[in-house]
């Protein structure tokens, strides 16, 4: 097991620790552990959210592992290889740009205790190789849903934004129930190297790679085209190309 990966492991682990001096916390969110309430409430998390694939928090619920079936064409990985995973086995394909900053993430998300888990939820983007080595962009939801015993299910929301979102930053967003809607209150950039692709640039990128001119780029984005420009020039230095057509090829190969 690499450094990176040991390290966003128990970054992950501890994000759910023991509570034992702490009981009424303990018992303030605690764990649902009834197998019958967990998986009726499995199933009907499948209907509210039929996007996404879904999968128990393998800490809080160390004795039910759950993986659906909609997970696999979003991780690219065979149901089987994806039951079979422990916590270690899932960051040991995360793209190894990302790991050190997915903990940093984690370590953010520890860092907001004390928090009610059904009011907030914590979103983290970032990418996964699949089976055909290839680098899948996924957006990582972890929600809690309280059952009938006043206990909690914790779970793991993925989606596949390959086709959406291509971004070139790990990123968290935090969101708050407010008046029965989860809204973004807060987005956690960690510190990554500049050589990274900011949200404009990405947004240059984009549509560079949709084949647009200069000028539609900047119609598209409501800036001058010599704003274009000038990232464009910044875009060829930090990745070491001389022109879009390289600035293209360097993004898709950044996917692959």
């Amino acid at each position: 097991m690499t450094t990176n990966v040991r390290t966003a492991t128990n970054a992950f682990i501890n994000i759910f620790p023991k509570r034992e001096t702490d009981k009424k916390q303990s018992d303030q969110f605690r764990t649902e552990s009834d197998d019958a309430v967990i998986f009726n409430n499995l199933r009907f998390a499948e209907k509210l959210f039929p996007n996404n694939g879904l999968m128990l928090c393998p800490v809080s619920h160390s004795g039910s592992k759950y993986v659906s079936e909609s997970c696999v064409p979003i991780f690219g990985h065979g149901y089987e290889t994806l039951m079979k995973m422990d916590i270690p086995d899932f960051f040991a394909i995360v793209h190894a740009d990302d790991l050190p900053f997915v903990k940093l993430c984690l370590e953010f998300i520890r860092s907001c205790e004390p928090y009610d888990p059904e009011t907030h939820r914590f979103t983290i983007y970032f990418r996964v190789k699949n089976s055909d080595g290839k680098y899948v962009h996924i957006r990582n939801e972890n929600i809690a849903v309280k059952t009938e015993h006043n206990s909690y299910l914790y779970l793991m929301l993925f989606s596949n934004v390959s086709n959406d979102e291509k971004f070139f930053q790990v990123r968290l967003e935090v969101s708050k129930n407010i008046k029965g809607v989860f809204s973004n209150v807060y987005t956690y950039n960690p510190k990554q190297p500049d050589k990274v692709i900011t949200p404009r640039q990405n947004d240059i990128v984009r549509l560079i790679l949709k084949g647009f001119t200069n000028q539609e780029i900047a119609d598209q984005l409501s800036v001058s085209i010599y704003t274009v420009k000038n990232h464009k020039q910044m875009l060829f230095k930090k990745v070491n190309v001389k022109n879009s057509i390289e600035l293209a090829n360097y993004v898709r190969r950044s996917s692959l």
